[in-house]
């Protein structure tokens, strides 16, 4: 009978112990213990939780203490806004901030910087959550008509070639243009009606036909138009800016725009066709501008951005209205002609 030298031995028995404990602390840590399912179920559940927390608990953290976050329904729609009133005491007006349709959950990211900014300088602003871009149309598919043919079917159509007809017709869903118009018309009435003072609706990308659209229908609102990195929008029932100009001849639109711009290359070349249309159409107070420095993504603070917009507004929107309105209060009213005793008026 052979045995192992002793150092050899007592180091076996040293391996095999620490075999042991790591097989036991592995199915401690894999098996189906109660401790481990709670503490699983637990996290799963905290992780569940904070993936559905509502927008509206979402946005009110992100935002600053005084936004106020709307909650609107139209329908079964179910959408948010973002209200900043304005920092001083006399209001210069409102703007509509409408982001792009594209941003999907991220529109609060687009809208932010001038949100606030304008709201700093006296404007009340509101930002519209868009609604979803709607799917691409999928044609509808025909089946072949299956045919049989024996003497006892000859005489009568063959159940396969009777067209099944349903019960129960669905009403179609609205398309984007529908819920973006009740969206804004929603949206409007959050808003002060104040003739005297500015309407603007600020539109972002692929919202810019929309709301160009939107005004050419609602000339009562007396609104100015202000597009910004205009996108052709691809939708079927999208329209285009092109349309909507002969409708915006006396409404006062401003066109800015960025170049070069990230993922649309023919930026520059859009924003040429767009003043080329707007000259055609004859619009008396479309003004474009090119936004410097170029973009570089949405940000919670862009004071050059800002600063134009609060710039063009200024001299292109509120000091034509100041100056047409004071025209209007001092004009001398045609006096009628004195003619003298005796004489025919004309």
């Amino acid at each position: 009978m052979s045995y192992l030298p002793l150092p050899t031995a007592l180091l076996l028995i040293l391996l095999s112990s620490l075999t042991g404990q790591a097989l036991a602390a592995d199915e401690t840590e894999t098996g189906d213990s109660p401790a481990s399912a709670a503490s699983g179920s637990l996290y799963n559940v905290e992780r569940s939780e904070a993936g559905n927390t509502p927008l509206d608990e979402q946005l009110g953290e992100q935002l600053r203490s005084d936004t106020s976050v709307l909650t609107m329904e139209v329908g079964d729609q179910r959408f948010h806004a973002l209200r900043q009133e304005a920092d001083t005491a006399a209001t210069a007006g409102w703007v509509l901030l409408l982001p792009d349709p594209g941003m999907g959950p991220a529109w609060p990211q687009q809208v932010e910087a001038l949100l606030f900014n304008l709201a700093q300088h006296g404007w009340l602003t509101l930002a519209l959550e868009p609604p979803r871009i709607s799917p691409p149309s999928i044609p509808e598919r025909t089946l072949p008509v299956m045919k049989s043919f024996s003497a006892a079917s000859a005489a009568a159509p063959s159940d396969s070639e009777t067209p099944e007809t349903s019960t129960e017709e669905q009403s179609p869903d609205p398309s984007f243009g529908e819920r973006f118009n009740e969206r804004v018309a929603l949206a409007l009435e959050q808003l002060p009606n104040e003739e005297d003072k500015p309407r603007i609706f600020l539109a972002f990308g692929r919202s810019a036909g929309w709301s160009a659209s939107f005004i050419a229908e609602h000339p009562e609102l007396d609104a100015s138009l202000i597009i910004l990195d205009a996108i052709p929008d691809t939708q079927t029932d999208a329209p285009t800016l092109e349309e909507q100009w002969g409708k915006l001849t006396s409404t006062r639109v401003l066109d800015l725009y960025h170049t070069p711009l990230p993922g649309y290359p023919q930026a520059a070349s859009d924003a040429q066709v767009r003043k080329a249309q707007s000259q055609r159409a004859k619009m008396e107070y479309y003004r474009q501008s090119r936004i410097a420095p170029p973009f570089s993504g949405w940000q919670k603070e862009m004071p050059w951005l800002s600063q134009t917009i609060r710039g063009l507004i200024k001299s292109q929107i509120v000091k034509p209205m100041e100056e047409q309105r004071r025209k209007e209060r001092y004009a001398v009213p045609d006096s009628p002609k004195q003619v003298k005793p005796g004489m025919p008026a004309n």
